[in-house]
């Protein structure tokens, strides 16, 4: 195998292991309403388990998150992070900082 076809080669894998790392940060770069929708909606729907529960200490019709007035940017963050209640802590590996900032901005702007 001559030199050229062995860079050549070289160069190939490297391309694609960018191609990948590209589609990787890509991923991550999900909107607020996707990242509810695939991290949060099992729970937070109109009739999971995180709705349910919070339905029995909340004003009524307030239970569901994207329905909340009093949903502050920080307390999502808190519940997230922290856990509240019955819904476990999320790490960053489950969501990042950045996508709990764009969900907690989300969910804080859009009530």
């Amino acid at each position: 195998m001559t030199l050229v076809r062995i860079l050549a080669l070289g160069a190939g894998s490297l391309a694609v292991a960018m191609v990948g790392i590209a589609a990787a940060a890509q991923e991550r770069k999900r909107t607020a309403p996707e990242i509810f929708a695939a991290t949060c909606v099992y729970c937070h729907d109109s009739g999971g388990w995180g709705t349910r529960t919070l339905a029995q200490r909340l004003p009524a019709g307030e239970a569901a998150l994207l329905r909340r007035k009093d949903l502050p940017a920080a307390l999502t963050r808190l519940a997230v992070r922290r856990g509240i209640g019955s819904m476990p802590p999320l790490t960053p590996t489950d969501l990042t900082d950045e996508e709990l900032d764009r969900l907690a901005r989300w969910l804080d702007e859009a009530n």
